[in-house]
């Protein structure tokens, strides 16, 4: 089944993209109306990537005109500014620094540990690539044809 979007028939995944958008921006309006400004980024976020989605096959003035001219890119400055004045109501908690854990007392505890040396392989050193050395293979070897 398609639907018919503004004179424009979309096919079957175009239309679940189309719902999302729908959906999310609702999301993001419940969230405005309810003052969740801790999770307006992500839904903004959300929402913006759902309709750069569907401005792809529908177009920027057929997308608008699908939620009544709202659209994210809009609507950025206004969350930003929300979500600001919110922060400085409700600042972050410091980050705690974690620490380690205490060591068990053995009866080595005593003993420093030498750091260890890094190891040097002793194999076979590569073979020197002609090509890195600024070698040109002759043009007649290039066009040698196959010996019957």
């Amino acid at each position: 089944m398609t639907l018919f979007y503004l004179q424009k028939e979309l096919t079957l995944p175009q239309e679940p993209s189309v719902d999302i958008y729908k959906s999310s921006q609702k999301a993001y309006n419940n969230a405005l109306q309810y003052k969740e400004y801790q999770v307006l980024a992500d839904l903004w976020k959300n929402c913006r990537n759902s309709y750069l989605t569907v401005r792809k096959f529908l177009g920027h003035p057929n997308t608008c005109k699908l939620l009544n001219g709202w659209h994210p890119l809009m609507e950025k400055k206004n969350m930003m500014l929300l979500t600001a004045e919110w922060r400085k109501d409700n600042p972050l908690p410091p980050k705690q620094v974690p620490r380690p854990a205490p060591v068990a007392s053995s009866s080595n505890s005593n003993v420093k540990k030498q750091p260890q040396a890094q190891n040097k392989g002793k194999g076979k050193a590569p073979a020197p690539n002609p090509y890195s050395q600024g070698y040109r293979m002759p043009w007649k070897m290039c066009f040698r044809c196959p010996e019957p």
